[in-house]
């Protein structure tokens, strides 16, 4: 709880802890250097970054970007969800798996993210409600919000384009920690790509700010993605941009607007690393129901 204050005035900033306290939780959003149609290369740079990542310091969690593995052929989704088990169980992690395509045995196809526990087992899947662009010919959208307990820590999914939905986020602000957000962020070309990053960010920080939650997006990195599609029966080359807008917006380090957000500079290939303390987001949503900022929670 915050200590006594008036009414409206700010409460005073939780210090920072150990991190060894089981209260925090080391996280890490991916931004790799991915590229459409090469399944097997994107597989092994996700393994090797992760294996780096876990040698320089332990991890609970670690997040995927949309289509990690750089295909848009929609399969049963089994040689995916093999990968990310033994990414978990290899690194000793939990895996928001970013998102992939699937095929339903009924046809139906979706943009679904797998959630794996650390020792390999998968606990759920969260389907994008909210599809962009061309997704929209032949995709279902997903049925409902993605809340996930893994091993206490909770962490609600949202993908991509459902950011851009506040009352996705919302919904679900008073039964989660963290909100894990997989991307691609997509643009036409590359006078959009700063564009996408700065909206991308003020959106993030916005979602962690009104709703109290520790938000996490993992993205492609700034680079150009060519590739050939099916059209109208005919193969169609098409070129556009992904802008790199990976960033982890933490709103308990307010007023401290150096450390309420983290992001890859200039949209570069790396892992962006943060450490979350649980109980600091706790007493921060207190103060913003306590001011009428906030719903009452019901978790």
């Amino acid at each position: 709880m915050w200590p006594s204050r008036p009414r409206l005035g700010l409460p005073a900033v939780t210090p920072m802890t150990d991190p060894t306290n089981p209260s925090w939780v080391r996280i890490a959003a991916l931004q790799p250097d991915l590229h459409l149609g090469q399944v097997m290369p994107n597989l092994h740079l996700l393994r090797s970054m992760v294996d780096r990542a876990v040698a320089e310091a332990p991890l609970d969690i670690v997040i995927l970007p949309e289509i990690f593995d750089g295909s848009y052929d929609s399969t049963d989704g089994a040689g995916v969800r093999r990968f990310l088990e033994t990414l978990a169980r290899a690194c000793d992690v939990h895996v928001i798996g970013g998102s992939c395509l699937i095929t339903q045995p009924d046809g139906r196809r979706f943009n679904a993210c797998h959630v794996v526990r650390r020792g390999g087992e998968e606990i759920g899947r969260y389907d994008k409600r909210v599809l962009f662009s061309t997704e929209a010919d032949g995709r279902e959208p997903g049925p409902g919000p993605g809340v996930f307990d893994l091993d206490g820590i909770r962490v609600g999914v949202l993908i991509c384009a459902d950011l851009w939905h506040p009352e996705l986020a919302r919904e679900v602000h008073d039964r989660i920690d963290l909100l894990a957000v997989p991307a691609k962020t997509t643009v036409p070309t590359e006078n959009y790509q700063p564009y996408a990053r700065t909206m991308w960010h003020a959106m993030a920080l916005t979602r962690a700010m009104e709703n109290g939650v520790a938000v996490a997006v993992s993205d492609w990195p700034e680079s150009r993605q060519d590739t050939q599609r099916l059209v109208g029966g005919a193969r169609t080359r098409q070129t556009y941009y992904t802008s790199g807008a990976t960033c982890i917006a933490d709103p308990s380090h307010r007023p401290d607007v150096n450390r309420i957000q983290r992001t890859m500079a200039r949209g570069e290939p790396g892992v962006l690393r943060a450490d979350i303390d649980i109980s600091a987001l706790e007493a921060y949503r207190e103060y913003r129901r306590s001011v009428g900022l906030l719903p009452a929670g019901n978790a």
